[in-house]
């Protein structure tokens, strides 16, 4: 594998680590975007088709979240525009049942990063990581991939466990 599609996933990687240490939506929003676009280009440069389709559809979804206290994109019609162009997404790049899970993920994600609350973004992400990891066990064979879900799971779980301790220790 090419030290340069490695080296993409492994921005993505990153960024996936810095994304749920951010308090903000915002700034979770703006990480997430650099890896949207660090995973597009891995998926894209290993030919994992279905993967990248969907990366590529997350890139515009995370620009638009980014963006959605403007009141064009605070509809929610735009998350339902998004669900079903994963779907076609996948019908469209359908190579076995596998396909299903980059557009299964990227709904969930979809959801969770449409949520206005930060810890329920992480728990939804704990989920589109094990879609993640379906998908690379059986279609894309990615180390990156399987660092970033590991790091995904762990940094979202981490955060979330620290945000409970820290509630406790205010209410005591």
């Amino acid at each position: 594998m090419s030290i340069v599609i490695q080296a993409f996933g492994i921005m993505a990687v990153v960024s996936s680590l810095i994304i749920y240490r951010q308090k903000t939506r915002k700034r979770i929003l703006s990480f997430k975007l650099l890896q949207d676009v660090c995973w597009f280009l891995h998926y894209f440069l290993l030919g994992a088709f279905s993967a990248a389709a969907t990366s590529f559809l997350c890139i515009s979804r995370s620009v638009m979240y980014y963006n959605n206290d403007k009141k064009i994109f605070a509809s929610r019609l735009w998350l339902a525009l998004y669900v079903t162009l994963y779907a076609v997404s996948a019908a469209l790049t359908w190579s076995s049942i596998y396909s299903i899970f980059p557009a299964l993920s990227s709904t969930l994600s979809s959801i969770g990063f449409w949520l206005k609350t930060p810890r329920h973004t992480k728990i939804v992400s704990i989920c589109t990581s094990l879609c993640t990891l379906v998908y690379n066990i059986n279609v894309s064979h990615s180390p990156a991939v399987y660092i970033g879900v590991s790091f995904t799971i762990i940094s979202a779980s981490s955060s979330i466990i620290r945000e409970i301790i820290e509630k406790r220790k205010a209410a005591e």
